[in-house]
């Protein structure tokens, strides 16, 4: 159908060529060479360099080479943490705006208006309480990750563990499934187990997958002896989406051509497993069982060679050069190749060092399959702290740009406590004939045949304040170009440089809860997605992808305390004047509840439908211990009286008991009248606060 391809990934086919897949990883192991460049940012992040002493001092024989320390021996090499404290104070402003932001689904048509509060709470189940941990820790990886070295990308997929467990089975189960069965074998079963049959431990080993000839007899002897037994059950102990942050140049590599994730044409992503891992995989996901023979052969043996600073680490992490002795590197390939006539993705898993298995002569892989996630695009979402050209790597991190304002605050440190040193104890002017200088410190006696034998020397001319003021300087133009918090820089400055990144950073959470979304709808079944969200969503694989417009968002200016006051107040006051009944209040009130108190949010704020249930089941509770002879618990000017009085007159209506008691029993007549009257007063005094402002009463409560 097609003509020779010079891109030899182009055409799908049922069998991969391997040896294209590790030319092109070759090349794309080539092009992450410019990531050599990490190990140069981790070395500015975390204040590395040659010759360094753990006092903070230079020091000679520490010294590459053999350099003598300068300017002086002793002198001050400090470590400053600007960058270090730079990342980290973003990277929680991330983690934090990720957490706290809104997820809402909103439907494309008015028809999916229907479903998609279940999609936005199916989301929030994710997020907030079946995987709150997992994300966390991507997101802060993520967010480290880009800002250190410019970007950071996620994998998006879904994980299905199996895992098995004893599941007991006595005699009286066994009678019952036999006469159930109609089947004059099953019928039999019993029987046969009493006497402890062989042709019965061959018909449980048919009639239950997985077991083996061995496990089979011991189910009929245990059966017969004690009327109970035990078999090994398989059972999904894992059934969800899977979000990792991939570190740049690492876990995730691709070609040097590649601008755009999801345009490029071959995306690698690594990654290390364990043998038990590996052969769990076979399970699960049916692995060739031969390269897993192969791969677990090569544990330990690397494409790249490790060093001290492939991963970020500190100056107390020492790298062990055993790390990943008894691991195996994988590598999952993603191709986007025609398939017909139509683009689809497909991904290969091989062993870079079992790709070929010389024992048969042939390329080796564990499966190659067409990925068919619903959403039909890469399992993958870049997230870069910067858009300054159109490829992915086309971004810096805060190494890069901010090593030289490390580097000055450094010198003005180091220049200020060899000042301080010169200053407490300068150098000592010894007259030439005494030959050595005695032991000099506080209340120490020197021997003197002249007054001026000794003598200091004056300190350097320079005032410390300079260092002050330039360290002072630094800082604030550093804090106002990352949008960190520094008291020289105007808050509307930092402000802006917050939410823009935060804003980019939501926009990748958003990429990567639409492809999370599609994948719950295509995994999880919909007794399970009823149970949990109380709903349905479209099962079609060709409705889920575009059924919903996801919106994430995030105000900054939600972390000032004061801004949330100011804006509550406001607020409540423009909910006074609102006589049009223009403001939705519940939600209103729900806003407030969660700028206020967002970790409470989940719990104080009930569905619309929930809290008018429960109001009016308040209510009936009111007059029933009203019928017993209890007063209710009157409330203060309550701002839900109106809808109060409208429930208490439903339930006297329909209550002919109720009715009946109101004419008939006097105290309950007393009890229900206060109760009215409470109301009553309530609303009285909301439409008094209003009177006071307009000055008249309107004419429709009049």
């Amino acid at each position: 159908m097609y003509s020779a391809s010079s891109d030899p990934l182009a055409i799908a086919t049922n069998v991969p060529d391997v040896g294209d897949l590790l030319s092109e990883y070759n090349r794309a192991m080539i092009n992450s060479t410019q990531g050599n460049l990490t190990i140069k940012f981790d070395d500015v992040r975390f204040a590395r360099w040659a010759g360094q002493s753990d006092d903070g001092k230079k020091h000679s024989e520490v010294r590459p080479e053999g350099d003598p320390a300068w300017p002086f021996e002793g002198a001050s090499d400090v470590r400053n943490r600007l960058i270090d404290s730079t990342c980290n104070e973003l990277s929680s402003l991330l983690v934090t705006a990720f957490e706290r932001s809104n997820i809402r689904a909103n439907g494309v048509e008015l028809n999916d208006m229907t479903i998609s509060g279940v999609a936005t709470t199916l989301l929030q189940w994710v997020r907030d309480n079946k995987m709150p941990l997992e994300l966390r820790r991507e997101a802060k990886l993520a967010a480290q990750y880009a800002l250190q070295y410019g970007w950071s990308a996620f994998f998006v997929g879904w994980r299905q563990n199996i895992s098995k467990r004893e599941q007991p089975v006595t005699m009286d189960e066994v009678i019952a499934i036999a006469q159930q069965s109609g089947s004059p074998t099953l019928m039999q079963l019993p029987e046969l187990i009493m006497r402890q049959s062989e042709e019965a431990a061959a018909i449980i080993q048919a009639a239950v997958p997985g077991t083996t000839e061995s496990e089979a007899k011991r189910m009929v002897r245990e059966l017969a002896e004690t009327g109970m037994t035990t078999r090994d059950e398989e059972y999904v102990s894992k059934n969800l989406p899977e979000i990792v942050a991939l570190k740049p140049w690492d876990e995730i590599i691709f070609p040097p051509e590649t601008s755009d994730l999801q345009r490029s044409r071959v995306i690698f992503r690594r990654t290390w497993m364990s043998e038990v891992e590996i052969r769990e995989k076979i399970t699960t996901e049916g692995w060739n069982k031969d390269w897993v023979e192969l791969a677990v052969q090569m544990a330990g043996k690397s494409s790249t060679m490790y060093n001290t600073n492939i991963l970020p680490t500190t100056e107390l992490l020492v790298y062990n050069a055993l790390n990943y002795q008894n691991m195996i590197e994988v590598v999952y390939c993603y191709t986007k190749s025609l398939d017909g006539k139509a683009p689809c993705i497909y991904y290969t898993v091989i062993c870079p060092q079992a790709a070929v298995d010389h024992r048969k002569e042939r390329i080796s892989y564990a499966i190659h399959e067409r990925l068919d996630y619903a959403h039909g695009e890469y399992p993958f979402v870049e997230f870069r702290r910067e858009c300054i050209r159109r490829a992915i790597t086309d971004t810096r991190g805060v190494p890069e740009l901010a090593h030289t304002d490390q580097d000055e605050i450094k010198a003005q440190h180091d220049s200020i406590r060899d000042h301080t040193a010169f200053s407490t104890l300068p150098p000592i002017k010894v007259v030439k004939r005494i030959g050595a200088i005695n032991k000099v410190g506080p209340g120490i006696q020197l021997p003197v045949v002249n007054p001026t034998d000794y003598s200091f020397m004056e300190p350097p001319a320079r005032e410390p304040t300079v260092a002050f003021k330039l360290i002072e300087r630094v800082e604030a133009s550093h804090a106002a170009y990352f949008g960190t918090v520094n008291p020289l820089v105007a808050p509307s400055k930092t402000q802006l440089a917050q939410q823009d990144l935060v804003n980019t950073w939501l926009l990748t959470w958003r990429s990567v809860y639409r492809q999370m979304f599609s994948l719950c709808c295509q995994y999880m079944s919909p007794e399970e997605i009823q149970r949990i969200t109380g709903g349905q969503l479209p099962q079609s694989l060709s409705e889920i992808h575009n059924e919903f417009d996801l919106t994430v968002k995030f105000d900054v200016m939600d972390l000032d305390k004061e801004y949330i006051a100011q804006k509550i107040q406001f607020l409540s006051q423009i909910a006074q004047m609102d006589t049009g009944g223009v403001l939705n209040r519940n939600k209103l009130t729900a806003m407030m509840i969660q700028a206020v108190a967002p970790e409470m949010a989940q719990e104080l704020i009930l569905d619309p439908q929930d809290a008018s249930r429960q109001m009016f089941k308040d209510v009936q509770s009111d007059i029933g211990n009203m019928l017993l002879g209890n007063e209710a618990l009157y409330q203060e000017n309550d701002p839900a009286a109106q809808t109060k009085l409208q429930y208490a007159q439903q339930v006297m209506q329909s209550n002919p008991k109720a009715q009946a008691a109101l004419q008939q029993d006097e105290n309950f007549k007393a009890l229900f009248e206060n109760y009215v009257k409470s109301l009553q007063m309530s609303i009285m005094q909301q439409q008094n606060a209003q009177i006071g402002r307009i000055g008249v009463t309107p004419v429709s409560q009049q």
